[in-house]
């Protein structure tokens, strides 16, 4: 049911639909938010859907299905910050959409397992005090303040109806690792719905909502990475990547840093050399390259102060040379020193042995362009810091590869390969080049 007329919601859509990389916050909590949690839009559902929970098939280590239309259906997706705070706001975006899509009737509450939530948590969220908001292709909207306790790993399901049966693909995250829900298509308004049968389809994709952020004063971390980070190859729903490792240890020791991941599966440190079929344009994965998506998925991240920059592998195993990575970094580096971020540089890790679909990443020219590119890392002194991934999971009796148990595929870190990598991370280092002021 509308809570406020739909004249009202136009008039809401205009007022809060901005364009997606309009907003910048460089200096800690400098207008009072936090980054707590993305997953960065990659493109258009057009041809595949990561789906860990049905898969028509797989390839490597992903789990695929058919893409899914939205229609007149209600979307539960799985957010998890990885900080605290006691009021929030969302981020919604239809940046890769060629229809105008209307977000109605949204909610926020904590999950208490699978659709269903916990009692009392589920809270209405408005945009500019209207119930619903229409937005235009390539815009994103960003919420109304609302109360919500909110605590790192806190399972936050943002529940929203969609009216329309769209006739262009959605903007989607191909890999949350987080299983999402959905009522059958055709099947109406369910956001409100505390018990969740109505929500008989999941997904481990992330559909619209790209962003949580909360009232904080202290800084952020971000993440520009690839599935390297983003890794299918952990345990879904357990939150054993990387970022969550160092979040723990972090917060184990009292730090406030909040770290964000703007990793995007298949994403490329350089521009021009993927090959066609991956990227925004037609496959829908992959999203822009790192230099070109650095200002919307990091430094408009409020209170980012560092970037974690762990991208280049995908350019190798698609062969790219590892001079055109070389000349992203140094992008990269200038954009962050521009925006008055410190810039971290992470080895790449091995993909010695890697499998037949992913055999490319196991070319000698691929293994030769990382050895390249992490000489460049560690000794050419672009990069404010190290993070040295690679030393932390490669085998020393055999160079290239993963060590033992570390890596399902020999190129995705599993749960013990991002549990070695986020214990190999300075945590004095973390707390000093995010420090504000």
């Amino acid at each position: 049911m509308f809570r406020i007329g739909m004249a009202a919601a136009l008039v809401a859509s205009m007022l809060v639909a901005v364009p997606a990389s309009a907003t910048t916050s460089t200096a800690c909590s400098s207008d009072g938010w936090l980054g707590a949690w993305r997953a960065q839009p990659g493109g258009a559902q057009r041809f595949l859907q990561e789906d860990a929970n049905d898969p028509l098939a797989n390839f490597a280590v992903y789990p695929l299905a058919l893409p899914r239309k939205i229609s007149d259906q209600t979307l539960r997706i799985i957010t998890t910050p990885l900080t605290s705070g006691d009021t929030a706001r969302l981020r919604f975006s239809n940046k890769y959409g060629k229809d105008a899509v209307t977000f109605h009737n949204v909610f926020a509450g904590k999950q208490q397992s699978g659709a269903e939530l916990v009692w009392g948590t589920n809270t209405p969220v408005y945009f500019n005090g209207a119930d619903s908001v229409r937005v235009a292709p390539g815009q994103e909207v960003v919420t109304d303040p609302f109360p919500i306790s909110v605590r790192p790993f806190d399972k936050i399901a943002v529940s929203f109806h969609i009216p329309e049966k769209l006739n262009s693909p959605p903007t989607y995250h191909f890999d949350g690792n987080h299983t999402s829900y959905l009522s059958p298509t055709g099947s109406g308004n369910h956001a409100g719905n505390l018990v969740g049968t109505q929500f008989t389809e999941q997904t481990t994709s992330s559909y619209y909502v790209t962003g949580i952020d909360v009232r904080g004063t202290t800084p952020a971390l971000v993440v520009l990475g690839d599935s390297f980070t983003e890794s299918v190859a952990t345990t879904v729903d357990a939150d054993r990547r990387w970022p969550d490792v160092l979040t723990r240890r972090l917060q184990a020791e009292g730090s406030p840093v909040s770290v964000v991941s703007s990793a995007i599966s298949f994403n490329f440190a350089s521009r021009g050399i993927r090959p066609t079929v991956l990227g925004p344009t037609l496959a829908g994965i992959g999203g822009a390259a790192g230099p070109d998506r650095f200002q919307s998925d990091v430094v408009d991240v409020p209170g980012a102060k560092a970037v974690v920059v762990l991208l280049g592998m995908n350019d190798l195993g698609f062969f790219g040379s590892a001079e055109q990575v070389i000349a992203a970094y140094k992008e990269l580096a200038a954009k962050a020193h521009a925006a008055g971020l410190k810039i971290i540089g992470g080895t790449l890790t091995p993909t010695a042995g890697a499998p037949l679909a992913e055999a490319t990443y196991s070319l000698p020219t691929a293994l030769k362009g990382r050895e390249k590119v992490n000489r460049f890392i560690r000794t050419s002194g672009l990069f404010d810091e190290v993070i040295d991934f690679a030393a932390a999971v490669e085998d020393p009796a055999r160079p290239g590869h993963w060590k033992a148990g570390y890596s399902p595929d020999n190129v995705h870190p599993g749960d013990k390969g991002a549990q070695a990598e986020g214990e190999a991370i300075d945590l004095a280092m973390i707390n000093r080049v995010t420090r504000c002021g």
